[in-house]
């Protein structure tokens, strides 16, 4: 069983051979797809703020290779040839200023929102205008036959940039002010969901033309503090839920799964986001919804999970046999379904700074106790 065939069983309940995980090996059974700004994308006043910030374009290959704010605009703009290492604010195609602090302060995260073009007030929203997706070179490297061929037997993932609906547009509005709408401009919150919408219809069409094998998409939308949702379910309900249908359907229309990330406790949420067909549900800090809560759902085989040891705790605190341990847990109560589960290696090692033993723990954990037989069972656990 190949890795593509492992993971599309495991996450629609088929009986996979073993839990999948997602590494940063050869021994990986997914394969991340993305896509990039146009080399014609050149601010004039602000470094460029791309996917993955400072950590990105500090890298010498992702400026050779990806993508490389033009010498002249950066001398005409005042700003250093590495002005990636110390603080300073940065501005991504939807017109955000982001502020960072800096790779010399050890800040590789991708920043934070700082200023949104809508934040001021609502009067600009007539004329905003969403990042043009027609551009055959965001694509380039979806194109290239070495990406299909690394893809290759993979499960592949696309992801959704920026971010999902919500978190997208508290960047666009200010998250305060955002927030705030939800309850008392839900009016003007509908109309800037509607603008944003089509952006993510035609991300979805373009992965699928210029990548045909993609076997899924992925949103990060993080809608949860630590022990809630920032919204009601009714105001999901009613603000959120239809679009999030759209783009959910037309994943399924064109043959992929549809997968969503979540930082925060959105317990309270997930049955509407189930209703509206997310297929998996990928959290780096499963403790703050629960497995006991959610585990409901994959018993029911509703929608399947993508999972790490806990970043917020276990697997950067912990010792090995903590981690060791709770990917079993996982296992047991949300895996024993004939599936239902996947384990997820957190990108960005440096971030989390996370020990060497508790990332090599987590892969060796899947290998020793996520083995299914023929049936579909995991022998060691008893019914």
């Amino acid at each position: 069983m190949n890795s593509e065939e492992r993971v599309k069983r495991a996450f629609h309940f088929n009986r996979p051979d073993r839990v999948p995980i997602s590494c940063l090996t050869l021994k990986t059974d997914f394969f991340p797809v993305n896509i990039y700004p146009p080399r014609s994308w050149q601010p004039r006043n602000y470094p460029p703020h791309v996917q993955g910030g400072v950590d990105s374009i500090s890298k010498l290959f992702y400026r050779l290779f990806i993508y490389r704010w033009k010498r002249k605009y950066r001398k005409k703009a005042g700003y250093p040839r590495k002005w990636w290492e110390t603080p300073h604010k940065s501005i991504d195609e939807w017109n955000n200023i982001w502020r960072s602090s800096g790779t010399k302060s050890n800040d590789i995260t991708k920043g934070h929102p700082l200023h949104g073009p809508l934040q001021d007030n609502w009067d600009a929203l007539e004329e905003f205008t969403i990042p043009d997706l027609s551009n055959e070179k965001r694509y380039r490297i979806l194109k290239m036959g070495i990406w299909k061929f690394l893809g290759r037997n993979r499960y592949t993932v696309g992801e959704l940039v920026p971010n999902g609906f919500f978190a997208l547009c508290s960047q666009l509005r200010g998250f305060t002010n955002f927030l705030v709408d939800l309850v008392r401009k839900p009016k003007q919150v509908e109309q800037l969901l509607k603008k944003v919408l089509p952006y993510f219809l035609t991300l979805i069409r373009k992965y699928k033309e210029y990548y045909p094998s993609l076997n899924s998409v992925i949103i990060a939308d993080d809608m949860g503090t630590q022990k809630s949702p920032f919204m009601s379910p009714a105001i999901f309900g009613k603000l959120f839920k239809d679009p999030y249908k759209k783009i959910i359907h037309l994943t399924h229309d064109l043959g992929m799964d549809f997968i969503m990330h979540s930082c925060g406790d959105i317990f309270h949420l997930m049955p509407d986001i189930i209703e509206a067909g997310v297929d998996v549900f990928e959290f780096d800090s499963p403790h703050m919804v629960g497995v006991e809560n959610f585990k409901q759902f994959a018993k029911q085989r509703k929608v399947a999970f993508w999972l790490s040891s806990n970043i917020q705790s276990t697997y950067t605190l912990g010792k090995p046999k903590d981690v060791e341990n709770e990917i079993k847990y996982y296992i047991k109560e949300v895996g024993k379904n004939n599936g239902g589960l996947a384990i997820y290696e957190y990108m960005s090692k440096k971030a989390l700074r996370t020990p060497k033993e508790n990332i090599i723990a987590q892969r060796e954990a899947v290998q020793k106790w996520g083995i299914y037989n023929d049936d579909g069972k995991i022998d060691w656990i008893e019914d």
